[in-house]
């Protein structure tokens, strides 16, 4: 059955225009409404479209035959009206995560990003106010994200989207002198503002973190990605990769004499499901978690300074004595 209704006809075949570069012919929206049972022409069409670019934003290229598209900043066209819930989250969206999504995802989403903006700057309720009052920190003190190449991070994360090899100049942590890597992307980690890439190096198969704003210059290839059995990204970080590991026990049976007034975190954000709080009756408590053996857990315990003291294993303990009577000579000078 035939359709003829010309709103409806002029509704649909909007929805079928791309956003600018890409671009669609007449020929191929009229193949799209006759499967969708509109009756129209190309020349119909072609009317239509020019008619509704005069108030609408829309562009028609001059090749053979025509292809017409939304414009690139046109703004997004919905039907229902984006709610605002879920305005505020696209703004959220666009903040916070800014810096993990492919530029070409931010691209695609820009419109949305814009309408958005635009719906909770004209809306009268509370969430209109929101994005000024609310705000994520992160812990310690605040230090500036390193500066990372907009095009090095478009080509990694192209990458990682399509499975593909990287080639990648990089600068080690204390290096004299650039290197050149052939690099399998497994995954991207943001850890403290640092991104991290989670890779492979040529045909080998242990894995190595790349610091993404250490990397020079990156140009994909046509290679595929060589493929770890069993990888797993959450697992690699369950297992403390990013807390970088200590030689010997993976993890330890931490025993911490803590005093009460610094173990509220350690109560409501527990180191591990199982750990035991135990009142020690003179202002103090002992912490028993089992955590993984990491520089970032020395780091963690020197940041309570006189207020917390290892009392197991006897190996930390040991190593905190020595670096207490390290710091005391520093500071004797």
């Amino acid at each position: 059955m035939k359709r003829n209704d010309t709103l409806l006809r002029h509704w649909h075949m909007l929805h079928q225009l791309p956003r600018f570069p890409r671009r669609i012919s007449t020929a191929e929206i009229l193949t799209r409404l006759e499967a969708a049972g509109f009756e129209a022409t190309v020349r119909t069409i072609q009317r239509d479209l020019v008619k509704l670019s005069a108030s609408l934003p829309l562009v028609a290229d001059s090749s053979k035959p025509q292809g017409w598209s939304w414009a690139a900043d046109a703004p997004q066209l919905d039907l229902p009206m984006l709610e605002p819930q879920a305005a505020l989250v696209l703004h959220l969206a666009e903040r916070y995560l800014g810096d993990l999504l492919p530029k070409s995802t931010l691209d695609y989403l820009a419109p949305w990003f814009r309408t958005a903006a635009g719906v909770l700057d004209n809306h009268s309720n509370g969430l209109s106010a929101w994005r000024r009052k609310v705000r994520v920190l992160a812990t310690g003190l605040p230090q500036l994200p390193p500066a990372i190449d907009p095009e090095v991070q478009s080509v990694v994360t192209q990458a990682l989207l399509t499975h593909r090899r990287l080639e990648v100049v990089y600068c080690a942590r204390d290096a004299t002198e650039l290197r050149q890597y052939q690099v399998n992307p497994l995954g991207l980690v943001v850890r403290d503002q640092v991104i991290y890439l989670v890779c492979t190096l040529r045909e080998y198969d242990d894995i190595k973190q790349l610091v993404l704003g250490r990397i020079r210059t990156a140009d994909l290839t046509d290679l595929p990605v060589k493929e770890i059995n069993g990888f797993d990204l959450d697992e690699y970080i369950a297992q403390g990769n990013f807390g970088f590991l200590v030689q010997g026990e993976q993890k330890v049976n931490l025993i911490l004499h803590v005093e009460k007034a610094y173990a509220t975190t350690l109560i409501e954000r527990p180191l591990d499901p199982n750990q035991q709080v135990i009142s020690s009756g003179d202002d103090h408590v002992q912490l028993i978690a089992q955590v993984h053996n990491t520089q970032e857990l020395r780091r963690w315990i020197m940041g309570f300074g006189v207020h917390a003291q290892v009392l197991g294993p006897t190996s930390l303990r040991e190593e905190m004595r020595l670096l207490a009577n390290k710091l005391h000579e520093t500071y004797a000078n």
